[in-house]
């Protein structure tokens, strides 16, 4: 009963604040999940709203190349789908499980990289909401810059990827590091959009001459809080 309450609470927020009610629908699938012990992790599913995860599904096949800011379930998820993923992992601990993950299901086309933030001595005046300055709002990333871990996509071609995923650390520096790498008709991905400052320097993602944007919204594995995930299709 708890756990439906809470649901409703936050379906009722999530409602009001987005005006939709198309998350309700997911109710029965969210509590399965929530009671089934498992995670996005052996799932094989990435860490976002039902309806993205559906999305793509529709929008991943053979062919395509992948680079994603934060990895787990989605990097196996891409994997089975996609051609080949590389994919930047920030936290050294987590990093050894999901590679003893790939090991365990014999997955070779992902190329894990693990880039740790770097202490800085500025920490202080630098800005989380200013894409250019590379440092967190998360208190484990306090003291941190996540430069390098940002900049690891500029070894690779411009409207070289198919498909980039932001849900990882700084995330707005890495949508802004990200869209000149994406070709066109690929997609930009950036998960947790709810959280405004993400996507507050890029107005230009809503033009719907050069972005076609979905937006969806809802319950996400395993936790109460309602989220967003932002799906940006380049059209030229």
């Amino acid at each position: 009963m708890k756990q439906l309450l809470l649901y409703i609470k936050f379906a009722l927020q999530f409602a009001f604040d987005n005006k939709t009610l198309k998350h309700i629908k997911h109710y029965k699938r969210w509590y399965s999940d929530m009671h089934s012990g498992k995670t996005t992790l052996s799932l094989g599913l990435p860490w976002m709203t039902y309806d993205a995860i559906d999305f793509l599904k529709e929008i991943t096949s053979a062919e395509k190349n992948v680079f994603e800011w934060g990895s787990g379930g989605s990097t196996l998820f891409l994997a089975t789908r996609c051609k080949h993923v590389i994919t930047i992992e920030h936290d050294k601990e987590w990093s050894k499980i999901l590679k003893e993950k790939l090991n365990k299901l014999d997955i070779e086309n992902v190329t894990l990289q693990e880039i740790e933030g770097e202490r800085i001595d500025n920490f202080f005046n630098l800005n989380p909401e200013n894409a250019d300055d590379f440092v967190s709002k998360e208190l484990k990333s306090s003291g941190l810059s996540y430069e390098k871990y940002v900049k690891a996509i500029d070894q690779y071609n411009n409207n070289h990827f198919d498909i980039i995923v932001v849900d990882g650390r700084v995330r707005n520096a890495c949508i802004k590091r990200a869209i000149p790498h994406i070709k066109k008709g690929g997609y930009l991905i950036v998960d947790n959009s709810d959280r405004s400052y993400y996507l507050s320097e890029f107005n230009f993602l809503n033009n719907q001459n050069e972005w076609k944007k979905n937006e969806f919204v809802g319950p996400v594995f395993f936790q109460h809080a309602f989220s967003k995930t932002s799906i940006f299709k380049k059209l030229f």
